[in-house]
């Protein structure tokens, strides 16, 4: 006769409660996506919205951000530059200096987003992971509401 392995009984540290449910199905039974000829979407519950898994960060933002500044800069100081090569005589001697300062801060902006990128990267490669595995080794009692966490 073989015997099968018996499935460990996890209970609730403050209740003592065996009805608990990890995150990762508790946020998988309460998000909900639905699409149709006009529309399309997600809806979520509660209890998914507060299950829901650690995220990535993203480069979106910081390029947008950043790249936005350089860009802006960047275009000035070569209008500027454009300005003073076709038109010498209108523009005074600080130009220069001005259309160099407006370049170097476009310059400093890119720097700027490529150590944003570094700590995004950084953050997504040794953090996110740590995050991401507490997030699956965790339950939640649906009797009391409390997160427990479960060992592998």
């Amino acid at each position: 006769m073989a015997l099968g392995r018996q499935q460990q009984s996890f209970q609730c540290d403050q209740c003592g409660s065996p009805n608990i449910v990890a995150l990762s199905l508790l946020y998988e039974q309460g998000t909900r996506t639905y699409s149709s000829s006009t529309s399309w979407g997600r809806t979520q519950s509660y209890s998914a919205r507060r299950a829901a898994p650690p995220r990535p960060r993203g480069y979106g933002g910081p390029f947008l951000a950043w790249g936005f500044g350089a860009y802006f800069f960047f275009f000035w100081g070569g209008m500027l530059i454009r300005g003073v090569l076709d038109r010498p005589n209108d523009f005074g001697p600080i130009s220069e200096r001005v259309a160099g300062a407006l370049i170097s801060i476009g310059i400093g902006l890119i720097a700027g987003m490529l150590l944003n990128f570094r700590r995004v990267s950084r953050y997504n490669q040794k953090v996110f992971p740590g995050l991401y595995s507490n997030w699956a080794h965790t339950y939640l009692c649906r009797r009391c509401g409390k997160l427990l966490r479960i060992p592998s």
